[in-house]
């Protein structure tokens, strides 16, 4: 390819970048409106299959039909997008709803704040340990969200609780908490399981 080529292609894959982006952005407006919608009709959680299976509670959310309602929120607590998860457990993100930064807050930082993949587990950390935590929703997200409130709280002691996925190759769930912790100074919690006896 000649110069001009070059400064030819570049341009227009700028170009397609730059439509993609403002895509993505339009589709993640819509659903963060449907999201306000759907939570604003929904009702509050007092209890939940799913909830009740795991032995945790989880104030802030809410109940649609037969399915419990999760808000995932960025740092100013605006809405973008809504986690559903089933009777059964079964979890479903909005189509086109942001995720990456966004999170759901448990009970209001005090000294330490803990970020978790799940709500399940998010749940029974602040019913442990009384701090608060931030549910990023999976381990991809991990990173975004620890950097978000690394932000928005620069000197509170932030805690990566990872999923230790020891039977998934890669461990994912250790390896992106690893990287979040790294990424803002915080601190790794690692489980450990007690061996079944035989």
């Amino acid at each position: 390819m000649t110069d001009a080529e070059r400064l030819a292609h570049r341009v227009r894959v700028k170009a397609m970048k730059r439509q993609r982006d403002e895509d993505l952005a339009q589709h993640q407006q819509l659903a963060a409106a449907v999201a306000l919608k759907r939570w604003t009709a929904a009702t509050p959680c007092t209890n939940h299959d799913y909830l009740t299976h795991k032995g945790v509670h989880s104030p802030g959310a809410k109940i649609e039909g037969k399915n419990l309602l999760i808000p995932m929120r960025d740092t100013a607590g605006t809405l973008h997008s809504l986690q559903t998860i089933a009777p059964d457990g079964t979890k479903m993100f909005m189509p086109s709803g942001r995720v990456k930064g966004c999170y759901f807050s448990i009970g209001k930082p005090r000294g330490a704040l803990i970020i978790s993949e799940g709500l399940a587990t998010g749940a029974s950390i602040h019913e442990c340990t009384g701090h608060a935590v931030a549910v990023a929703f999976n381990a991809g997200n991990l990173a975004s969200v620890a950097l978000a409130l690394r932000t928005k709280y620069p000197t509170l002691k932030i805690i990566i609780a990872a999923d230790n996925d020891d039977q998934t190759p890669g461990n994912p769930g250790m390896t992106k908490a690893k990287t979040a912790a790294d990424a803002v100074g915080g601190v790794l919690a690692v489980p450990v399981f007690k061996e079944k006896s035989a």
